[in-house]
């Protein structure tokens, strides 16, 4: 089954927490995008933006968790620069999954990472990794060991909710397929009732949505009726 994640571009905690309590009990997951205004130029999110710093201290000493942390899962699509420097505050906030984008990586840094993690950390958090329609596949080669699932964008320009649908992500996907067929596909970006079905037989096994759930009168229903065209897309595939 394709599975679907909602995603909050988050400006602050309390942020985070109205937009969990929207689709609590609907998914299992959530992704929690962050900006560090680099990787990203003139966007940063919350653990950025100097917002909320008595709650990440908070968080760093254990002293609070993220929102409904017991029946939500919250993966972290890093669109950061140097992601290693803030490990510690990643790891820190609890998450089931990472994801680098590979834009933004040193490659020896990343490397150096992944191999000298501890069993613990690598037990509990998965990772992924992203790249652009304007990135060749074959860069990711060097993390291909290390991580379990690669991220494609369904729009040209990261960082931002509601961009317009990139139809290039369909010759991505099936590039990204071709190369690393044990790879679990993820698309990010401009995810919607229209281009769902598109994505999904192009080989995406998991949809990030963002605004098409956040900015519905029904996230709850808008998810229900994402995973019913999945499976119906998934079904005919399968044909």
């Amino acid at each position: 089954m394709v599975r679907i994640i909602p995603a909050i571009l988050p400006q602050t905690y309390r942020g985070i927490e109205m937009s969990v309590e929207k689709v609590l009990g609907a998914v299992p997951s959530v992704q929690i995008d962050l900006v560090d205004g680099h990787l990203v130029p003139n966007q940063r999110t919350w653990l950025f933006n100097n917002k909320n710093d008595e709650t990440i201290q908070a968080i760093l000493d254990e002293e609070v968790a993220m929102p409904y942390w017991q029946e939500m899962n919250y993966e972290l699509d890093l669109m950061v620069k140097d992601p290693m420097q803030y490990m510690e505050t990643f790891i820190a906030l609890g998450p089931s999954k990472m994801t680098f984008h590979v834009e933004g990586l040193d490659e020896a840094k990343t490397i150096e990472f992944f191999e000298t993690l501890p069993e613990i950390i690598r037990s509990v958090i998965s990772f992924g990794i992203a790249l652009s329609n304007d990135t060749d596949p074959a860069m990711l080669a060097p993390y291909m060991q290390y991580v379990e699932s690669v991220q494609c964008m369904g729009i040209s320009r990261v960082g931002y909710q509601s961009q317009p649908y990139d139809e290039r992500v369909i010759e991505q996907i099936k590039k990204v397929r071709s190369l690393y067929p044990d790879k679990i596909i993820t698309v990010d970006g401009a995810v919607s009732l229209d281009t769902a079905a598109e994505l999904v037989k192009a080989g995406a096994q998991e949809l990030v949505v963002g605004s098409v759930v956040f900015q519905n009168t029904d996230p709850q229903g808008t998810i229900e009726r994402l995973q019913d065209i999945c499976n119906t897309a998934t079904s005919q595939s399968e044909n």
